[in-house]
């Protein structure tokens, strides 16, 4: 090109243009703290392991950070999540800071903490719209257009779950793909869930005891009655606008939830209940003699080898009647969060960015792969892909709705019914979540 120069020159000068508009990409901002030890905690220890594939990658991104900030990074954890949930809380109380950054699960720390201003907001120091981020999570528990907590973590995580013993449902005419196809016709519902436990539950050489049973659930009920309450479009408690909670199983959908999972255990004779100790129903499932078994999805693994010879399937909770799709709530995940107290918070920031980042070498794992290792087929992984609705299970942190409905059994075990479980727990209930939303702060205050 004859006149190459002139054109070197006009993309020259456009390029000096464009950086006195301040059109330049800028350059990363420098931190020096001087040496100082930046401190991450988390209820389990980070600590990279020698033993780790990849322990060489997770120890040479620490060095990078120490060099690039001139700190000294240091972990620190409880290695157990209810002492560390106990720790953080009476450090924070105390006015101590936990970490530089820490992490919890969301739900224990916002509103509680937030109310009580002891959490940093974090707009200023991260672009919240990066797509390393979880939005979905951070918006979640954002208050007052204000985030206080970044998540890299993904959703989609099965909550509870339906397996189903093969053998079981073979002897009874039941087949896999007959099982995979109602789910994937949205052909399984409640009503399709009781005739096939009908159908399993049988004395087979009529001696008056029946060897096997149509369903039961891991824990101290037959059944898993929040997970119910989510499938048939309802809510346990419901999150408003400011954050805090509203006891809602007194809706119509969550009390019709309730009462179909009285009916089934009650009424219907598919469940064992010769006995109500906890794991009961657990102990007749790995011998081999429930056909459809509720449990949560992180004690799945544990069935592969407690189940002897027998197979299972992996099934969503079916859906209720006023469902239009199947509702998976998940469980609260965790977030990172930096307190008010913390000093070189940009900085903090910027070192708790670098450490999250999604390298390559880390190991991103989808929902589903989390079981590829523990099922029998492909389309107990195929269950992932059909969630319709993902949602979050809230109200745990508040301790007396965790202990007294939580983690019990909704009224099934002593046959009450929906509508008076759900009244008479709805006054102490609310008092527990307007009591989580404010004691944390009027503790502090008692405390000046």
């Amino acid at each position: 090109m004859k006149n190459w120069k002139s054109v070197v020159a006009f993309l020259m000068a456009v390029l000096i243009c464009l950086g006195g508009m301040g059109l330049a990409v800028a350059e990363e901002k420098k931190y020096d703290l001087g040496g100082r030890v930046v401190t991450l905690g988390h209820y389990n220890d980070l600590t990279p392991n020698e033993n780790s594939p990849t322990y060489v990658e997770q120890m040479e991104l620490i060095e990078s950070i120490e060099e690039k900030y001139n700190c000294t990074i240091e972990f620190i954890s409880t290695g157990d999540w209810h002492a560390w949930d106990a720790t953080i809380k009476t450090m924070a109380m105390s006015g101590e800071k936990v970490a530089d950054a820490f992490a919890h699960t969301i739900d224990y720390i916002i509103p509680t903490w937030s109310y009580a201003e002891l959490l940093a907001p974090l707009d200023e120091y991260f672009d919240m719209a990066d797509p390393m981020w979880n939005q979905l999570i951070m918006d979640t528990w954002s208050m007052n257009g204000k985030h206080y907590t970044v998540s890299t973590n993904k959703h989609g995580y099965l909550g509870t779950c339906i397996l189903f013993n093969k053998r079981i449902c073979a002897e009874n005419g039941i087949t896999d793909e007959y099982l995979y196809e109602l789910q994937r016709n949205h052909e399984w519902t409640w009503d399709k869930l009781l005739e096939l436990a009908r159908k399993c539950t049988r004395d087979k050489n009529n001696d008056g005891q029946m060897d096997t049973w149509g369903f039961g659930a891991y824990g101290p009920s037959p059944i898993i009655t929040e997970s119910f309450v989510y499938a048939n479009n309802a809510t346990c408690v419901r999150m408003r606008d400011d954050m805090t909670y509203e006891y809602s199983l007194n809706d119509p959908a969550a009390i019709e939830a309730i009462e179909f999972c009285r009916q089934l255990v009650n009424e219907n004779g598919v469940v064992y209940t010769g006995s109500w100790d906890w794991g009961t129903w657990e102990k007749l499932w790995n011998r081999g003699k429930v056909a459809f078994y509720q449990s949560f999805s992180w004690e799945v693994g544990n069935y592969v080898f407690n189940l002897e010879d027998d197979e299972f399937g992996v099934l969503l909770i079916p859906m209720g009647p006023q469902a239009d799709g199947y509702v998976n709530a998940e469980n609260v995940p965790d977030g990172w969060f930096i307190q008010e107290c913390v000093e070189d918070k940009e900085a903090i920031a910027a070192i708790l960015y670098d450490y999250l980042y999604p390298y390559d070498w880390k190991d991103e794992v989808e929902p589903y792969m989390s079981f590829e290792n523990i099922v029998f087929d492909d389309e107990s992984l195929e269950a992932f892909d059909l969630i319709d609705v993902p949602t979050f299970a809230l109200g745990e942190a508040a301790t007396w709705y965790r202990n007294n409905i939580l983690w019990g059994d909704f009224g099934v075990n002593s046959n009450v019914s929906g509508r008076v479980f759900a009244e008479t727990n709805a006054s102490p209930a609310q008092a527990a979540f307007d009591e989580m939303t404010v004691s944390f702060k009027d503790q502090l205050e008692e405390m000046e």
